[in-house]
């Protein structure tokens, strides 16, 4: 057996007899000394001198970071375990993470991950998968989402690969809502249903439907209804959450005309009779003010399910149930209701917000405009 030759160290480079390494002294930024680090690996000299010196740049630049061999894969999943943000996202980053990321780009090493991995990913996704551009532009988000914390918190790489890789273009739909004939109609075929006033109140005060599901009669003051929470479904559970979103400290206050504050009281009848029916030793008294035929709280899909229903026995075109809520702030806005009173009825921050996604011209207005100024040229 050939003698093994003796470890020998040069300048910073080592050679331990079948590979060779470099050493480089690296301050602690929370000691101020400085600490060993040993990166190995290389085949030849050469190959361990230029991973040397790009080093002692980056060390001179104040921007090296120590090798580690940690992989995409497990960085995404220590990172989805740590991420604080609504049980649907969460889901939906987890749905993605799952299925796309970690078959694709897993077993890559984090820091060797490149921009040509992750566009090679959008091609197969795009081309070979048959996956829409909302898919493939939702994937982007959440990576490069990840790899910002990876860059700005943790450390681990210098650069974002995912930012270098453009994403493609989403056309977004935009929304038709009802107009107010055909939310009358709506009602009118919901009328006989027991969940008739979540509809009335939905198109009322352009509340979500989660915010809806999560009202309970204590938030009932008798003249304005306190949206404060949110109860979402996550594809396999129903989650409360105590907060929502906008408004001031996650609530807000909608006050509400004469003939749904009746309303109000007329449900609250009905929810007594049917508790009376079903008796209080079977009924739920769960304090919500939508609730199933035995008390129980009712769950998000239930009301859409029965909204597509609705639709349909009124003779309407398809629209989601929170396209109401659209019909409820273009109506507003189009009876010039300041936008900052619809923002705050709707739960947005910014009132720009309000005006940017609700404030639909419809073709008077885009012709009242036309004779406006063609008015205007001349009186001059």
């Amino acid at each position: 057996m050939p003698e093994k030759k003796k470890r020998r160290q040069k300048n910073g480079v080592v050679f331990n007899g079948t590979h060779w390494s470099y050493v480089l002294r690296v301050p602690d930024e929370t000691t101020g000394k400085t600490k060993k680090d040993t990166v190995g690996g290389f085949t030849d000299e050469k190959s361990a001198k230029l991973a040397r010196d790009k080093a002692r740049v980056a060390l001179g630049n104040r921007d090296y970071i120590s090798p580690t061999k940690l992989t995409v894969g497990e960085y995404l999943t220590q990172w989805l375990s740590t991420k604080k943000v609504a049980p649907l996202s969460l889901r939906a980053y987890e749905h993605v993470i799952r299925n796309y990321l970690l078959p694709n780009l897993g077993n890559l090493r984090l820091q060797d991950l490149k921009a040509l991995h992750i566009k090679a990913l959008f091609t197969d996704m795009s081309e070979v998968k048959k996956l829409s551009n909302r898919t493939i532009q939702h994937t982007g988000a959440v990576l490069r989402m990840a790899l910002r914390e990876a860059v700005e918190v943790d450390n681990l790489i210098t650069v974002n690969p995912a930012t270098r890789v453009k994403l493609p273009r989403v056309i977004t739909k935009t929304p038709h809502p009802y107009s107010v004939e055909e939310l009358n109609r709506l009602l009118k075929a919901a009328q006989d249903h027991r969940l008739y006033f979540f509809f009335r109140l939905a198109a009322y005060t352009g509340a979500r439907r989660g915010e809806l599901c999560a009202l309970r009669w204590s938030d009932f003051d008798g003249e304005s209804v306190l949206i404060s929470k949110s109860r979402v479904s996550d594809g396999k559970n129903v989650i409360e959450q105590n907060r929502t979103k906008g408004g001031l400290n996650h609530q807000r206050r909608v006050p509400l005309d004469v003939e749904t504050i009746d309303q109000f009281h007329a449900h609250k009848e009905r929810q007594a009779l049917e508790k009376l029916y079903l008796g209080a030793d079977v009924w739920k008294d769960t304090g919500y003010v939508f609730v199933s035929e035995n008390g129980e709280p009712i769950h998000p899909d239930t009301v859409t399910r029965v909204y597509s229903k609705l639709t349909k026995k009124a003779g309407l075109r398809y629209n989601r149930l929170h396209d109401t809520r659209h019909t409820h702030a273009t109506e507003l806005l189009s009876a010039k209701v300041s936008p900052h009173i619809v923002a705050h009825r709707l739960g947005h921050r910014d009132a720009a917000v309000t005006l940017t996604i609700y404030a639909h011209p419809d073709i008077e207005q885009a012709e009242n405009a036309s004779k406006t100024f063609a008015s205007r040229m001349r009186d001059e």
